[in-house]
């Protein structure tokens, strides 16, 4: 028998605890925006989702990347158009997809804008076509999962925060079952329905388990208690709007409710926080403290630099402060509403909560949350959250933030993101919009001898959208103080593992080093990235830090390289603890020099990254004023280190 006449059965996926119990929870509450499932190729992403069907008697209708607007959302009937001259709508996919679950497979590299569509049409549950002369609308609920590999493209926030739950699948380490998965992949390859029946009975449970959650979960009571414990969890982990306390809540409700119990435990709250919150998470901006003050206030001083950006600072510090009070406000807000919805279903018939069980108190001081175990309770769920950054290797693109890739093209050539009415003549006609167009007017117009008679009113072309480059210049402190401390092995070994992640497959990448009192542009730009790692092994380190004339050097070859490429998106990656010790100008004090030179460097089209390689614990930190100077992302080498552990020469 085929393989593809059946699906790899739900409880065959070895491992993925978390990730099948996403998808439980999916099935089991309709109310659930989703599960987006990130993860590297090959990990039983689509494998996973696709046995969704032994589970339930919902379709699994597939949305590929790639697909056309036509065929996702509908258009016109052609063949009744060219019979009798009728425009009439047909449904696409989103059509079938109503009442059934909807896969979308790479999501993250699907056309934005096609994208953004489709969210909206799931999310408002209406389908509506305005195009070649039909308006219509059609209904879609459908329950989305889709999978993306962090590796191709980054997926925009604000589509990421649509899904309820985010889950990481991982390649496995353990050699045993690795073993097995093979074992059982060719076993499957062998005979597909005897491998099937192997597990129908625990597929069985776990469909049992589904059904029994979804009669469970109108019972359950969310507490105020469970409200306040999910939202102080929620503001500690720094969840951005209110998506995620809701999502948390829901998705502890059915955790709760596929393990056949009636109340939410601290338990479900944890898992809940892990899922809903992989994709929510907002590096905090935090503020000076007085000890920082303290340590500033010896800094080398410098009477011809103004001190403007540290008073900017301090009124935005104190902007952000008051910001965060009514984000505080918010979230009461948002309390109180949820109760009045929790009064207005007359849920509170259900079963006690966690604190009204033992002594029957009224909910009012019940509500009083347990510091201790929301303490325990947070603590586990930062634990599970770092390991999941811990097993995901650390990428270029975590360190300089999302990059819009996709631009819209005049010139032939790129993917075809949609079409339009040309301007005059057009060399790359759309066909099928434009066969549709001419559809309805066959019965009027004179075929001679053709299936479809086209006029130039009928002519559409392609909009076509193409990738943008980027091209990042690594610029590495290779000084004495560095190679010394040991610094300096970390540093090459990020830069390493940034390149290998397959990140920078279509850009150019740029190595400069500086140390031994000498600047040296060691690669210009390539996309040759074995020749950064060949360069970085032969790296002549020690000597001094000549950080104000590599700056120099940095401004004139990158404002040089703009220049001759407009339209690529750059990037400055600069490795340094910043403690410059060599003035360009014999006879300066270095940093104060370096304060001037930074304050004049301004490349267009050009941000800056500074990866602070120095102690974590010194009397004044160079490479965060630097970086505040030069207006640069600032991150911390020791706190990328543990990413790059696997990633050894």
């Amino acid at each position: 028998m085929p393989r593809g006449i059946l699906t790899y059965p739900f409880s065959a996926v070895l491992g993925e605890t978390t990730a099948k119990r996403a998808l439980m929870c999916l099935l089991a509450d309709d109310d659930l925006n989703g599960v987006l499932i990130k993860g590297p190729s090959g990990t039983a992403k689509s494998v996973l989702v696709r046995s969704l069907a032994s589970l339930t008697d919902r379709k699994v209708v597939d949305l590929p990347a790639g697909t056309g607007d036509e065929d996702i959302f509908g258009g016109i009937d052609l063949e009744r158009a060219v019979v009798d001259g009728t425009s009439v709508m047909k449904g696409g996919i989103l059509c079938r997809a109503d009442g059934n679950i909807l896969c979308i497979d790479n999501i993250n590299v699907m056309d934005p804008r096609t994208l953004n569509s489709v969210m909206e049409s799931l999310s408002s549950g209406t389908v509506r076509i305005e195009r070649e002369g039909i308006s219509s609308e059609y209904s879609c609920s459908a329950s989305v999962v889709a999978t993306m590999d962090p590796l191709e493209r980054d997926l925009p926030e604000s589509v990421a925060d649509r899904f309820d739950i985010c889950v990481s699948m991982t390649v496995e380490t353990d050699a045993s079952r690795r073993g097995d998965v093979v074992e059982r992949v060719l076993e499957f390859d062998r005979d597909p329905r005897s491998f099937a029946e192997k597990f129908v009975g625990d597929d069985l449970e776990a469909r049992r388990k589904i059904e029994s959650a979804r009669s469970l979960i109108p019972t359950i009571r969310i507490t105020r208690r469970d409200i306040q414990d999910i939202v102080a969890i929620c503001t500690k982990m720094n969840a951005v709007g209110h998506r995620g306390d809701i999502a948390c809540a829901r998705t502890a409700r059915a955790l709760c409710a596929l393990d056949g119990r009636d109340r939410i435990s601290a338990d479900d709250i944890r898992d809940a926080s892990v899922m809903c919150l992989l994709h929510r998470r907002k590096p905090k901006l935090k503020a000076r403290t007085a000890g920082d003050a303290a340590v500033e206030s010896d800094d080398v001083p410098d009477a011809e630099i103004s001190d403007d950006f540290e008073d900017i600072s301090n009124r935005e510090i104190a902007q952000l402060a008051k910001m965060s009070d009514d984000e505080s406000l918010d979230v009461q807000k948002e309390i109180e509403r949820v109760e009045g919805l929790e009064k207005a279903e007359g849920s509170g018939d259900g079963a006690p909560d966690r604190e009204e069980a033992g002594d029957g108190e009224p909910e009012e001081e019940a509500a009083i949350p347990d510091v201790d175990v929301l303490t325990m309770v947070l603590d586990e769920v930062r634990n599970d959250l770092a390991e999941i950054d811990r097993i995901e290797s650390i990428r270029l693109n975590s360190v300089v933030g999302h990059i819009p890739r996709g631009i819209d093209g005049s010139k032939r050539g790129g993917r075809t993101s949609g079409f339009r009415i040309p301007e005059g003549k057009t060399s790359d006609p759309a066909l099928g919009a434009t066969i549709r167009a001419a559809a309805p007017y066959q019965r009027s117009r004179q075929p001679r001898g053709l299936s479809i008679a086209i006029t130039p009113s009928d002519i559409r072309e392609n909009i076509r959208t193409r990738q943008s480059s980027c091209s990042f210049l690594f610029a590495v402190d290779v000084s004495g103080s560095l190679v010394n401390t040991g610094a300096l092995d970390e540093a090459i070994k990020g830069v390493r593992a940034m390149l290998e992640d397959g990140y920078v497959r279509r850009d150019r990448v740029a190595l400069l080093t500086f140390g031994q009192n000498v600047i040296n542009l060691a690669v210009p730009f390539t996309r040759n990235v074995e020749s950064v790692f060949e360069s970085l092994r032969r790296t002549v380190t020690g000597g001094s830090t000549p950080l104000g004339e590599a700056l120099l050097t940095i401004n004139k070859y990158m404002t040089n390289y703009v220049r001759k490429n407009p339209e690529e998106k750059c990037f400055v990656i600069l490795i340094t603890d910043a403690e410059a010790d060599r003035s360009v100008v014999e006879g300066y004090e270095p940093w104060a020099e370096l304060r001037r030179i930074a304050a004049t460097v301004r490349i267009p089209n050009t941000e800056w990254i500074m990866i602070d390689n120095g102690k974590r614990y010194r009397r004044v930190n160079y490479a965060k004023k630097l970086a505040d100077i030069l207006d640069a992302r600032y991150l911390v080498l020791d706190d990328l280190t543990g990413r790059f552990e696997d990633k050894e020469d």
